[in-house]
């Protein structure tokens, strides 16, 4: 499998994964024009495209999901709720189901329930014979059920939104970081490294740090709170590369 982060933030979200014949993007967050040149960069052509994945219908995931169907005619996945939300007609998309596992080709998806101010958001575990993917973004905790169905993947794509400390003296108002702290907001980096702790394994080869917050969120409070969590924890983590994934500047394709 490829994997290829084009933006994380929550000014857009979108990734590319690519296996066999499959060319799939996880939402569409950002301008048709800016991902059709994040993957000529890349050399594939957008037309190419033949799945696309949403994980919940907030604006910065969803943006430019109407354009892009203009010119591309990929499979729609996404919940009911999200279908719902969007007011899109039962032609238009491939309605999925938290923990209905399903096959595209030679590839495994488990949709994974996720908890956050939406209709019904999802996360996704991607898997073919050589390797797994995590992707999850949005969400206030992970429950035990999605816990054990995602342990020991070689890739995690994991929301390490904010620094509690950052976020509660940060300028945002009161009911915005209210909402951010619970159970449907989104992961702080303690939260996520503490995840993580339990999730690794002998397969494990990267961490990818996503919906990084510009304002209540740095480089160096992720990467201590990692470390002083997964020593904590007496985890191994020495074999894993960590990436923080950007705004508006896409990663390297990750092959696995």
């Amino acid at each position: 499998m490829k994997f290829y982060v084009i933006a994380s933030s929550s000014k857009g979200n979108v990734s590319y994964l690519e296996t066999g014949n499959k060319k799939i993007l996880i939402d569409a967050g950002i301008s048709y024009t800016k991902i059709k040149k994040a993957l000529k960069d890349i050399g594939v052509n957008i037309k190419h495209v033949t799945d696309i994945f949403i994980t919940h219908e907030h604006s910065d995931h969803v943006k430019g999901l109407k354009v892009l169907m203009r010119y591309i005619s990929p499979k729609l996945h996404m919940s009911l709720g999200t279908k719902e939300a969007l007011q899109l007609s039962d032609d238009e998309v491939n309605v999925i189901g938290a923990f209905e596992e399903f096959i595209i080709e030679d590839l495994n998806v488990l949709p994974l329930p996720l908890s956050h101010d939406a209709r019904e958001p999802l996360g996704f575990l991607f898997s073919n014979a050589k390797s797994k993917i995590v992707y999850i973004t949005d969400t206030g905790y992970l429950s035990k059920g999605v816990l054990e169905r995602i342990e020991n993947a070689t890739l995690y794509y994991l929301e390490t939104n904010h620094d509690p400390y950052l976020l509660t003296n940060s300028t945002r108002p009161y009911y915005l970081i209210n909402r951010i702290l619970n159970e449907k907001g989104h992961l702080s980096n303690y939260d996520a490294a503490y995840y993580f702790s339990k999730l690794i394994g002998k397969e494990t080869t990267h961490l990818i740090h996503a919906h990084v917050s510009e304002e209540c969120n740095t480089s160096e409070h992720i990467e201590k709170t990692y470390i002083e969590v997964l020593k904590a924890q007496k985890v191994d983590f020495s074999n894993v590369t960590f990436i923080e994934a950007k705004p508006d500047e896409p990663l390297e394709v990750i092959e696995l």
